[in-house]
């Protein structure tokens, strides 16, 4: 039988090769350095008052703390 030549061919979809999966959107690090940073400024402030330098030195400890806690999160969560 012949081929109708109005008809449109089908083409399958193929992704190109060289792109690179991101996760974009699902890292727990930004997250909880922000949580724990606050968490930080708070502590400080309780503690130490309004003193702008122990203000800062809670927001950086609690900074870094919140980096390594997010990346213990994303590894535990990528191992599946």
């Amino acid at each position: 039988m012949a081929k109708s030549k109005k008809r449109k061919h089908h083409h399958d979809f193929h992704p190109p090769t060289h792109t690179v999966k991101t996760q974009k959107g699902k890292s727990a690090v930004l997250v909880a350095g922000i949580f724990f940073c606050l968490l930080g400024i708070g502590i400080a402030y309780f503690a130490a008052g309004p003193s702008l330098l122990w203000l800062l030195a809670g927001a950086v400890v609690g900074a870094v703390g919140g980096y390594f806690f997010g990346l213990q999160i994303d590894k535990s969560f990528s191992k599946k």
